[in-house]
């Protein structure tokens, strides 16, 4: 193992080449003694759960995104961009209401944050909305760069 010039610890793999022989030299993370995610990816899975925490409070939901980000609520819709365009989204779909999420599971690789997770709209005087979905998140610089939800039916 060996340091990449920022200090990062990182493992090098050669892998055979089926076609002409040829070698690959593939560079991945060194992985936090264990065998578990990189710090990089704790703090990403961090974030991303910190911010599903958030959605029943949506004013905090802009400290966790990029000013460019972008976010779709289902994969069929064509992205929103910015934390002004997922705050007007919100308070109109959501209006009075809150959302809570239950998370059951979260994986991280690199920038990429997964979870499958329950989301729970209530409203008062109307039936709970429950939705199953799957999030995609993509973190740069400690924010939320892109997310998509696919539904988890």
């Amino acid at each position: 193992m060996d340091r990449n010039h920022d200090g990062v610890a990182r493992r090098d793999f050669l892998v055979a080449g089926a076609l002409g022989g040829g070698v690959v030299s593939i560079t991945t993370p060194a992985v936090a003694a264990g065998g578990g995610r990189t710090a990089t990816e704790e703090a990403n899975v961090k974030l991303v759960t910190d911010f599903c925490g958030s959605f029943a409070t949506p004013d905090k939901l802009k400290d966790f995104l990029a000013a460019d980000c972008s976010v779709r609520f289902d994969e069929k819709q064509a992205p929103m961009i910015g934390p002004a365009a997922l705050a007007d989204a919100w308070k109109k779909g959501v209006g009075e209401g809150k959302v809570s999420a239950k998370i059951f599971s979260t994986d991280a690789k690199g920038p990429i944050v997964m979870n499958v997770r329950v989301d729970t709209m209530t409203t008062s005087g109307k039936p709970d909305q429950v939705f199953k979905v799957v999030g995609v998140f993509l973190v740069r610089d400690g924010k939320i760069k892109e997310w998509t939800d696919y539904q988890n039916t």
